[in-house]
């Protein structure tokens, strides 16, 4: 991965985030639109996602030292441990805001205008924008944190439109309630992003198995002098995998033999599988 593309990746998104979302939350507070309010601060929590992203992307391009055999990558599953942590504050806050904009007795009504709406759209606009080009330069880099990021950002479509529908609901004479309701969905929305978070790095943090045992097991029994092989175990994650393996050799053969056919192995495990990029082969008689 080239971490120096993947970080000014990260520094452009916040920037279009950070527009975003000052939109967003200027346009709620002075519409006293909460819909409106909570997308903005969803948005706003984005940024906060680069900014962390960026600080793990800081940490993980460090080599590997003599604290840190492997490498510092697991910070960027860290980093986004912690975006997980803010994005379960986020949903809080939202629904603290819902419940005392329903138990108001003083409630404020909504101001909702044409100048409302193209903002919202043009903040969809932005984020689509933002979204394809950040998941393109994922794919290119081989960075999960930009297309993890990317689908992040894709997830606006889905709020922004709701808010876009509460505010055309209001538009159109329903109760102000409808705007706390769509608040909520986008609580639900937020939540949802939060688990899927927590899914993705724990499998990284638990050294969760990455690649197909019997693809392996197909390409090293391959080479020429291994007989077979067995206790194949891999872990990091899905563009930096580790990779232990055993390999049985004929008995008869002399170590500077059995080193060749372990470098063998390695070349082509990484021929095939290039997101392998490190290996370890002990050879077994």
């Amino acid at each position: 991965m080239d971490f120096k593309e993947t970080k000014r990746v990260l520094l452009l998104v916040l920037a279009l985030n950070l527009v975003v979302a000052g939109a967003k939350i200027l346009l709620g507070f002075f519409s006293g639109a909460l819909s409106i309010l909570s997308d903005g601060i969803h948005s706003l929590f984005d940024g906060m996602t680069n900014v962390v992203g960026y600080i793990g992307i800081k940490i993980a391009e460090k080599p590997a030292d003599e604290s840190h055999p492997y490498g510092h990558r697991k910070y960027e599953a860290i980093a986004s441990q912690v975006i997980l942590i803010f994005l379960i504050i986020t949903a809080w806050e939202i629904i603290g805001s819902v419940f005392e904009r329903i138990f108001s007795s003083s409630a404020i009504q909504p101001e909702i205008n044409l100048f409302t709406f193209l903002i919202l759209f043009l903040c969809v606009v932005i984020d689509a924008f933002t979204a394809r080009y950040e998941y393109k330069k994922g794919e290119e880099l081989k960075s999960t944190i930009l297309k993890a990021d990317a689908l992040h950002t894709k997830s606006h479509y889905v709020t922004t439109g709701a808010v876009i529908l509460g505010a055309l609901l209001i538009k159109i004479g329903l109760p102000a309630i409808v705007d706390s309701i769509i608040a909520l969905f986008v609580v639900a929305f937020v939540i949802e992003l939060a688990f899927e978070i927590f899914k993705e790095t724990s499998a990284v943090l638990s050294d969760k198995a990455l690649l197909d045992i019997e693809k392996i097991k197909k390409i090293v029994e391959s080479v020429a002098g291994v007989k077979s092989c067995h206790k194949i175990r891999t872990r990091g994650d899905a563009n930096h995998v580790f990779l232990d393996i055993h390999i049985i050799v004929a008995p008869d053969i002399f170590l500077g033999e059995a080193h060749d056919i372990c470098h063998k192995v390695c070349d082509q495990l990484q021929k095939e599988i290039p997101e392998i990029k490190d290996i370890t082969v002990h050879p077994e008689p």
